[in-house]
């Protein structure tokens, strides 16, 4: 028979305290913790850059211990990887849901994509400090570097530029699939230019409305342009 083990908390009725394991077990909860991790993770690569990235300093903006980051993400690399594609899954969700809006014609999803873009990303990479589009940059250059960077910037390209893709095939229909990708190609393009300039010439970008309108007339005109 087990012993019985009756303490002075048990007599005046007071709680006990849980083991620091278990505490850390209840406040470890994945659903939230993975989300809040990478959240962090990617103000911390976007303001440090590489070079200041570690998983000790998104441990500290998380407010948890380095062991309880290294409980979800082992290493540096895993934390950064999974950064990279939970970065891009967010932009091809955004984006996704603005370009199958069925209310609207496929010329005024074209134009919902270019305003959320504009309004999020163009507008950020004029701030000093950015994160989008310095996060964009500082990951573009690691990828030249890191082949398995690269490779999720290659295939978060994939997923940005199918959406582009399916858009010209809505608003043409006539046009063949090859012909579709190839101009979905060229407004992937344009978008990845459009976060280097901006970011660049910062707050001297002239005319930004002008520019958002100019961007939907050239991407409109791919679309209906015929082959």
């Amino acid at each position: 028979m087990k012993k019985l083990a009756i303490t002075s908390a048990d007599i005046l009725g007071k709680v006990r305290e849980k083991p620091a394991a278990a505490k850390e077990r209840v406040r470890g909860n994945k659903a939230s913790r993975i989300p809040e991790i990478l959240e962090a993770s990617i103000d911390v690569f976007a303001s440090e850059g590489h070079a200041g990235y570690s998983a000790n300093r998104v441990a500290q903006a998380v407010g948890i211990r380095l062991s309880t980051l290294q409980h979800y993400f082992g290493t540096r690399e895993q934390l950064l990887h999974a950064t990279i594609r939970e970065s891009y899954s967010r932009y091809v969700e955004r984006y996704s849901k603005l370009s199958e809006n069925k209310l609207k014609t496929p010329e005024a999803r074209l134009d919902a994509v270019i305003d959320d873009f504009f309004d999020d990303v163009l507008v950020d990479a004029t701030q000093p400090k950015s994160s989008v589009a310095a996060f964009c940059l500082d990951v573009w250059t690691l990828a030249e570097r890191d082949r398995s960077v690269s490779e999720l910037v290659v295939e978060g390209n994939k997923q940005l530029c199918q959406i582009w893709i399916d858009l010209i095939a809505a608003i043409n229909p006539k046009l063949s699939a090859e012909e579709c990708t190839m101009r979905g190609t060229l407004i992937m393009a344009h978008v990845q230019g459009l976060i280097v300039f901006c970011r660049r010439s910062g707050p001297s970008v002239p005319e930004r409305e002008a520019l958002r309108r100019a961007t939907k007339g050239v991407w409109r005109a791919l679309g209906n342009a015929s082959a």
